[in-house]
């Protein structure tokens, strides 16, 4: 008899690139994965993968709104009460805390959440942060296990009293690091890249990769291209990412114009070439809030690009300051201008954080560590709350993966 696992995300972004890799892991284990996550430009409607993944479409919108916020619980109340999953393993603030209530309120054995970093910011009302803390601390009650992306966030669950130690691990994060390496993109390429982006090759280019909300710090990367142009430095930058439908969501392309940086400024969009935008780059910008752990800078550490992050949650546990790129404040711009200018007049030295990068990124941020820990983890409570006979139909953990602690 097959384990039966549910996860509930809030983007279709999420199942086609962040967590592919992961469902398509879990399932080659012998579980048999099931994603529900909010409907759009991959997900229409209800539908499975190539891979053989069902999809259920149930529309999580970020804004609160009661009635649709009601509408949504009851639809995945009814899901989750017919599909009759062992495992629901929710993911993101709402999703997180409707998918947990559902999953409680029909019974499911064993329920999991992942902490994608935690609502909370430093510039927040502190009304505003002791309301997100009292949600979590109310979610985590109808949950068995909260794994953290990042290991500060296990502090701060344990310090607020979301949970109690035992019942928070760390998970960690990556990438997939054979797809991203510098040896991946021939010199060749890197060429090609620039020309099709009409980038000099003496020009240095700069780039920012995130969805496009104001979380992610697109203002202050554009203040801070700003300050660089207005400096003369002659840099080119990128902003890259899916546009957004909800309440943050920002226009790169007005944002350029308000900024005045039609000449050194591209909005890309959504894109699939990462790896080869990133190895044109000189250097990898994040300006954002807030983290988990920000994928795109595990991108960037495994070509071998240093970064200029700000220093939250998250961001920190990739970036080493000093060794593989910089850490700025957010919502600094005239420190963020003055970290990427250092990094592009010091080549060498960029050089030098570029490889310590790349080191850094397979050390700890293969992918297949959150993999495997996952792995880990279910096994332990199917032991626990269902029987040790449902493992019988799991494929065995790899070797290298009977280490790690979860």
């Amino acid at each position: 008899m097959s384990v039966r696992v549910a996860h509930i995300i809030n983007s279709d972004i999420g199942l086609r690139i962040h967590g592919h890799n992961y469902f398509t892991y879990l399932q080659g284990r012998g579980y048999e994965v099931e994603v529900v996550c909010s409907p759009g430009e991959f997900v229409k409607g209800d539908m499975v993968t190539e891979e053989g993944i069902a999809v259920k479409a149930i529309s999580f919108p970020s804004r609160y709104t009661p009635f649709n916020d009601l509408k949504a619980q009851v639809q995945l109340i009814r899901h989750l009460r017919r599909r009759r999953y062992d495992i629901v393993h929710t993911h993101g603030v709402k999703p997180g805390l409707m998918g947990r209530v559902a999953a409680r309120l029909v019974g499911t054995p064993i329920v999991i959440h992942t902490v994608h970093g935690f609502h909370y910011w430093d510039d927040m009302s502190d009304l505003e942060n002791r309301f997100f803390i009292w949600i979590e601390r109310f979610a985590a009650r109808f949950c068995d296990l909260l794994l953290s992306q990042n290991h500060e966030d296990i502090d701060f669950a344990v310090r607020e009293g979301i949970c109690v130690p035992d019942k928070i691990r760390f998970l960690g994060n990556g990438i997939d690091i054979a797809r991203f390496r510098p040896d991946t993109v021939s010199s060749d390429q890197v060429v090609a890249k620039r020309r099709e982006l009409g980038i000099a090759p003496d020009e240095k280019l700069v780039g920012m990769i995130g969805r496009m909300v104001r979380l992610k710090g697109y203002y202050e990367y554009m203040q801070a291209a700003r300050l660089l142009h207005e400096r003369g430095e002659g840099i080119k930058f990128l902003a890259i990412g899916a546009a957004q439908d909800n309440a943050t969501a920002i226009s790169p392309p007005e944002l350029i114009a308000q900024y005045e940086l039609q000449d050194s400024m591209q909005f890309l969009g959504m894109r699939n070439d990462i790896p080869e935008l990133m190895a044109a780059m000189d250097a990898v910008v994040l300006a954002s809030y807030a983290e988990g752990i920000p994928r795109v800078l595990v991108e960037a550490a495994a070509m071998g690009k240093p970064a200029v992050g700000t220093d939250v949650r998250g961001t920190r546990e990739v970036i080493v300051d000093g060794e593989t790129g910089y850490l700025v404040p957010p919502r600094d711009a005239n420190a963020l201008a003055d970290a990427v200018s250092q990094l592009l007049v010091e080549p060498d030295r960029a050089q030098e954080m570029g490889r310590a990068a790349r080191q850094r990124a397979e050390s700890h941020f293969d992918e297949r560590f959150y993999f495997w820990r996952t792995d880990r983890a279910y096994r332990r409570l199917i032991e626990a709350k269902l029987s040790e006979d449902r493992l019988q139909g799991l494929k065995e953990l790899p070797l290298e993966a009977q280490g790690l602690t979860i």
